[in-house]
């Protein structure tokens, strides 16, 4: 096994992985990543269809306020173009298409008082959480035993049955998991991240921007730059922190290090094994940060025929297996491309049957949206998130009842030589690339402060026995 020494040990190469490297190296100091899987991105990932045509199967969309993110692509030369919304949006309900523009569907006036009503209720509660320590909040207790499936069962605060339908599909498209599954307080703490939940339901906010060639270019082009600091195939086993410096061993690679960043999702940090272990807070925080289920499917066309229709590609179906779908053509126009998801148990149900079965099924709910048409793809294309081993599951880990109370203390707290990043520990932006970038950088400056400002950097050699 080869053997090198660095300054700082970075695991995982994900936006917040690589985000730190790229703000460490530019300090001088001596850094090297070690990536699990062949690819850099983490939950980034740009995937080839059959005829040639790259998609991004992961994070995909920038937004407002997302300027790490902008001023990264401006950084490394690649250009951002609006995502094209002209047409109307599709909401299914009760087996009816309802078209609509803007950001709130036609749901009727009752429906929508109780929609509007009910995000007020959640973006008040979110307001009043510290945002760095929301298990400090005056209603932390009380937020985090009961789950948002329950708040929202409450018809005290969603009176209307049509409001409930839209609200509960839609937090199980943010969190890709069945709202019974996630704490009223950790589903405030994404809300509390981009000023409101009002920001993440909102794609004219969160969808407004395409990265020309995908964001995982982004990622591809930021690992490039760091050379040989970056390290694939390079899943870390253990990491050794009880003396003078930090060791981290990996399938392929041992590093010695003065300080540890591990910037994975926390579920996959909670795989590593620790020496000595980790105080019981760290590692059962790890271990119960659980990601969703996703199955992202890419469908080509000679053309984004939906346009002709004056649709804008975007609709949002509960109930349906396929719930979501969203216009993802790329600049040039051609060929049309519609993402489409399933989320949660829907997820679940799709992987578990034979794939000509889940096709079928999955072009039928496009079709019922968008008519014959969709059911002749040119190409189709799956990414089951659940089963990518170096993800387990959806674009951000949500926070089960009693987790952020009893152990969201260890969420950003260093331990010892150990330091974390990852979008799930992100005060604002959380669940976003945005908020992964963020992280990472934060996790840096805690770094920086702490190694001492005389020593030089030790530049990467060979390990002395």
């Amino acid at each position: 096994m080869a053997r090198v020494q660095a300054d700082v040990c970075v695991v995982g190469a994900g936006f917040a992985g690589l985000a730190a490297v790229r703000r460490l190296a530019g300090t001088g100091r001596e850094v090297v990543v070690l990536e699990a899987g062949d690819r850099v991105g983490g939950r980034v990932w740009n995937r080839e269809l059959p005829d040639g045509t790259v998609v991004s199967a992961g994070g995909t969309w920038l937004g407002k306020g997302q300027e790490r993110m902008f001023r990264l692509c401006r950084e490394l030369g690649l250009a951002v173009y609006p995502q094209d919304e002209r047409g109307d949006h599709i909401l299914r309900l009760d087996g009816v298409n309802h078209r609509y523009r803007g950001g709130v569907p036609k749901a009727g006036p009752g429906a929508l008082a109780a929609l509007g009503l009910a995000f007020a209720r959640l973006n008040l509660m979110a307001r009043q959480l510290p945002a760095d320590a929301p298990w400090r909040a005056r209603n932390a207790r009380q937020w985090d035993s009961r789950t948002l499936g329950q708040w929202l069962a409450d018809l005290l605060n969603v009176p209307s049955s049509t409001a409930y339908t839209l609200l509960h599909s839609t937090m199980n498209l943010l969190f890709c998991a069945d709202p019974a599954e996630v704490s009223l307080l950790g589903a405030l703490v994404l809300a509390r991240g981009g000023g409101g939940f009002g920001y993440y339901t909102d794609t004219r906010k969160t969808e407004s921007h395409l990265v020309d060639g995908g964001a995982p270019e982004l990622a591809r082009r930021m690992a490039e730059q760091l050379g040989d600091a970056v390290r694939l195939s390079s899943p870390v086993r253990q990491i050794v922190h009880d003396g003078g410096d930090v060791q981290i061993l990996s399938d392929a690679l041992a590093v010695r290090a003065q300080r540890v960043i591990v910037a994975t999702p926390p579920v996959l940090a909670g795989r590593i094994r620790f020496d000595p272990p980790l105080p019981a807070v760290h590692s059962h925080l790890r271990q119960r940060v659980a990601p969703g289920a996703i199955i992202r499917v890419h469908a080509t066309y000679p053309e984004p025929f939906w346009r002709r229709r004056h649709l804008s590609g975007q609709t949002l179906a509960p109930g349906s297996p396929v719930p979501g779908t969203i216009d993802q053509t790329p600049r040039s126009g051609l060929p049309g491309v519609l993402s489409s998801y399933a989320f949660a148990a829907g997820a679940l149900r799709l992987g578990r049957l034979d794939p000509q079965q889940r096709k079928e099924i999955w072009l039928a709910a496009l079709a019922e949206r968008f008519g014959p048409q969709a059911r002749r793809p040119t190409g189709y294309l799956e990414t089951d998130w659940s089963a990518q081993p170096w993800s387990l599951g959806g674009m951000v880990g949500h926070f089960p009842p009693g987790v952020l109370t009893n152990y969201g203390s260890a969420l950003r707290e260093p331990l010892g030589r150990i330091h974390w990043a990852g979008t799930e520990s992100a005060t604002l932006m959380h669940g976003l690339m945005e908020g992964s970038v963020r992280s990472g950088e934060r996790a840096v400056d805690e770094v920086l402060a702490v190694l001492s400002s005389s020593r030089r950097p030790t530049g990467a050699r060979g390990w002395a026995r």
